[in-house]
């Protein structure tokens, strides 16, 4: 049964999102806005400990399994940066979702905001489950 359902999570997470690579911002009023800082799976383990974990998934993805002590934080939903900017700015945030995409677009929107530890887990969780690392 478990086999089952990580098997179900492994190809539920192939087809829900797609990834992206870009960890930059660019604003038109040349504005500064702090970079996100992309981090691999090993990286991200290593330093989340340290800040607060968001899982910005929907619910049903995030029924499949999550990483301990995240947050979940449904990006599509349309209060998703009032709760988010109830984070304090002080804070780390460390920020993932299916494969990427997603967990780039919050990042990106939160360091909009003025936050400036923002870290993104490449390849979301899929990639963190690739890596053979704990999922809840």
């Amino acid at each position: 049964m478990k086999t089952a359902s990580l098997l179900l999570l492994a190809f539920t997470l192939l087809f829900s999102s797609c990834s992206s690579e870009k960890s930059t911002q660019d604003t038109s009023e040349g504005n500064k806005v702090a970079l996100v800082q992309n981090l691999s799976p090993k990286e991200f383990q290593e330093k989340s400990p340290n800040g607060v974990i968001l899982d910005v998934r929907t619910p049903q993805e995030v029924a499949q399994g999550k990483l301990a002590n995240a947050i979940v934080l449904d990006y599509y939903q349309a209060n998703f940066l009032d709760k988010a900017l109830e984070i304090p700015k002080d804070k780390e945030i460390y920020i993932y979702c299916a494969v990427g995409a997603r967990s780039l677009e919050a990042a990106q929107l939160l360091t909009q905001q003025g936050y400036t530890k923002v870290y993104h887990l490449q390849g979301g969780i899929q990639a963190w489950y690739q890596n053979g690392l704990p999922i809840e």
